[in-house]
């Protein structure tokens, strides 16, 4: 998130950031199934130096990959998994 900074101190230990779906937790916690999944596409990449110019930019981003990620619960994961492997093959 730009702009937003965390700090946190506990003692000696310091957290500087938590990102995306981390989880800091003191106690007793109790945290089931907690999965974390991403992927990230980047047609431009970066840009670096003084007095840049980008006229009439165009990007292209190909993804051929068709095993990218997977909401599903894990039976339904296995299941598409499976499925998508047999049509590739």
């Amino acid at each position: 998130m730009a702009g937003f900074c965390l700090n946190i101190n506990i003692g000696s230990i310091n957290i500087g950031s938590i990102e995306n779906a981390s989880s800091f937790n003191i106690g007793k916690n109790f945290l089931k199934e907690f999965e974390s999944m991403t992927k990230t596409n980047q047609g431009l990449g970066n840009i670096s130096g003084d007095n840049n110019q980008l006229p009439s930019n165009t990007n292209y981003v190909e993804d051929p990959d068709g095993l990218d990620m997977w909401c599903a619960d894990s039976s339904e994961k296995d299941k598409k998994l499976l499925e998508t492997i047999k049509e590739i093959l």
